[in-house]
Formats: structure tokens, C-alpha cells, sequence
């Protein structure tokens, strides 16, 4: 079985200099490269990001579009102008407080990211990377209090629709499954137009249900923190925890997760084997290709070996794509690896073992 081996890419955007790394890439045994297509590529960068894919496909690598930091709902490390520029679109949280992350239910949030994919395609990619679509989530800003959003009057309204009740103010198992439901409906529709765009469609989901996995100790370090056991479900729930369904989107080829045990402060073994068999069963109930990704931000020294290790076990529970976050060990970034160049040389010699170089 084929395995492609990717990375992650987003801090160049001087041609000369993207076309080095990417040579660079092409040497630590990558097949394909993930472009994050931020708002600002959007604004300013739309010539620029069809120059990069078409010197990624020129260096014989593969180009994947990532939607990072889009509208406040998709994962990343980048600022979204949209939500300031459209506050009626702003999510209402339970406690009645409106944050700066557009509603995935609103119309014009879904608008503005079909345009997304209409621009991804105008650059010539190849793959729409959707990655770890959520709600908006108190926990990454400090917010500890467990109020969860949405409850704006779409969502209340939808709701309604799908519930026949009012959206409650207690995070419960409804109030799961309908926000669930929203981010699966808004990826059908997204992944159904990358498709008539000529592009495939991968996912990635973050880890959920820790205890349920056996790993209580995440659920255990953050429950002192938070005020009621309610408030700790819904810190909890981020993203979709039903990766069957998630896998099920009629247009999506790849599924996957990532299983970022040096920032859960897990197993490393354990952890991605855990996770890894879960994405695998759903991807291989669907028939989607299965990706798996390891962290190589915030990698302490002395530890970068463990990234050899996760990768020859999602390489053992069956994935054809592997990926890194990020390139050269995320060096361009505060949250660089402690040793950078050890885990990028690391991590070229075991994606290369792994495509049997």
C-alpha cells in the first residue's frame, strides 16, 4: 500500500523562498504539501497562493487548501477579519455573551466559506483539508466558565425545527447533537462543492471522549478548573464525536484525526494507537482513505524520537496519509519545537523508512 507523507505549510510566502522548502520537502520523503489559505491569503495573497500550488506541483508534490483560522470555526493559529466586519453574525454563548466566531448556521457564514472553496480552486489544488471544524471554544481563550455557544437566533430556530423544543441553556445530549449536526451539514455542503470544483475532500477531527478511550487523565486536569461537571462536558465537547457520521459525508476521501499526545500530555503509543484504530474503523466503514497526524510544535527536548513512534504506529493501524504540523518543526512559530532541526531531520528519516526509501 502506498503511504503519503505530508506537512504542513504556512509561514512563506516569498516565491523564491517557498520553492526552496519545498525542495526541502521533496528531501525529508514529503508526497504533498498542506497550504493554509487564510483570510489575509484571501485579501491580499489570491495570485500569490495559485503561484505557490503551482510551484508545489512543479516540485512534484501534491497541494492541499486549508481553510485555517476561517471564520473563527476552523482550527488555527490566525486572526479571522470576517466576524469583526459581520459582528451580526457573532455566536451568542449560554450565558447570553456574544464572541468574536461567525455562526456555522448563519447563511452568510456559509456564503463566505463556498467562496473560500471557489478561490481554493482557482489556485489549482488539489485537496480541501478541512480541519477540526468546531464551535467556538471557551477553553482556547481562557474562558473556563463552560457557557457554549450557539444560541443565536438561527441556531435557537433550527432547534426548534429539528428538537421541537427550545434550544436549552444546560449543555446536554441534544444540545450535542445538534451542534454536531450543524457542523456535519455545513461540511456535506462544502464537501459536495469541492467535488464540482474537481478537488477531494479530507477532514481531520480532534480527539474527543477521552475517558471513554481511556484516557481519564486529560478529563481529570481540566475538571478542577471548571466550575460544575456541566460546564466540564461542554469545555469537552469540541468538534463532531461522532466520527462514524463524520466519515459518512457523501463527499468525502480522506478521514482522519490528530492524535497530539505531547500537548494532551498522554502516551504516545497508546494514545495513537487509540485514536488511530478509531479513525481507521470509520474510515474503513466508509471506504475514505485514512490520515493520521503528529505534532511537531512544542516538542520538548529529549523526546523528539516519539515522533518515530507515532508514526510507525499510524503506519500499523493502516493510514495512507501521514502529515506533520508543521514544517521544519514549526520554526518560524513561538510554539517551535525545542530542537527544531532534530525533529524535521527526524522526521524526513522516518517518513522516508516509511514510504520504503
Amino acid at each position: 500500500m502506498a503511504v503519503h507523507t505530508g506537512v504542513a505549510y504556512f509561514s512563506g510566502r516569498t516565491l523564491r523562498h517557498v520553492r526552496a522548502d519545498l525542495a526541502d520537502m521533496v528531501e525529508h520523503s514529503c508526497t504533498y504539501v498542506v497550504h493554509c489559505l487564510t483570510e489575509t491569503d484571501l485579501v491580499y495573497y489570491r495570485q500569490t497562493m495559485a503561484d505557490i500550488v503551482r510551484a508545489t506541483h512543479e516540485a512534484g508534490l501534491e497541494a492541499w487548501l486549508d481553510p485555517w483560522g476561517l471564520v473563527g470555526i476552523f482550527s488555527g493559529e490566525t486572526f479571522t477579519r470576517f466576524p469583526l466586519q459581520h459582528p451580526e453574525m457573532w455566536q451568542v454563548l449560554s450565558d447570553g455573551r456574544r464572541v468574536p466566531a461567525a455562526c456555522p448556521n448563519h447563511p452568510a457564514t456559509r456564503q463566505f466559506l463556498r467562496e473560500w472553496v471557489e478561490a481554493a480552486a482557482a489556485t489549482g489544488g488539489d485537496v480541501l483539508m478541512w480541519d477540526e471544524p468546531h464551535f467556538y471554544v471557551g477553553s482556547w481563550v481562557g474562558d473556563l466558565s463552560g457557557a457554549w455557544a450557539c444560541h443565536c437566533d438561527i441556531c435557537q430556530a433550527a432547534f426548534r425545527e429539528r428538537f421541537g423544543t427550545a434550544l436549552p441553556q444546560r449543555f446536554d445530549e441534544q444540545a450535542r447533537a445538534f451542534r454536531e449536526a450543524s457542523l456535519l451539514e455545513l461540511l456535506a455542503d462544502l464537501c459536495r462543492l469541492g467535488h464540482e470544483k474537481g478537488m477531494r475532500n479530507a477532514l481531520c477531527l480532534i480527539p474527543t471522549a477521552f475517558r471513554r478511550m481511556g484516557f481519564p487523565e486529560v478529563e481529570e486536569r481540566l475538571a478542577p478548573l471548571a466550575p460544575s461537571e456541566e460546564a466540564l462536558a461542554a469545555l469537552l465537547h469540541i468538534g463532531v464525536d461522532d466520527w462514524d457520521a463524520a466519515a459518512a459525508i457523501p463527499d468525502l476521501d480522506v478521514f482522519g484525526t490528530d492524535p497530539y499526545w505531547y500537548l494532551f500530555g498522554v502516551d504516545p503509543e497508546r494514545f495513537t494507537r487509540a485514536y488511530g484504530r478509531r479513525a481507521a474503523d470509520a474510515a474503513r466503514a466508509h471506504g475514505r482513505d485514512l490520515q493520521l497526524w503528529v505534532q511537531a510544535f512544542s516538542v520538548p527536548e529529549g523526546r523528539e524520537e516519539e515522533l518515530r513512534l507515532g508514526l510507525n504506529v499510524a503506519a500499523e493501524v493502516g493510514a495512507t496519509h501521514l502529515a506533520a504540523w508543521s514544517y521544519e518543526g514549526t520554526a518560524s512559530m513561538s510554539n517551535r519545537c525545542a530542537r527544531p532541526d532534530v525533529v524535521w531531520r527526524l522526521l524526513g528519516e522516518a517518513l522516508g523508512d516509511l514510504r520504503g526509501r
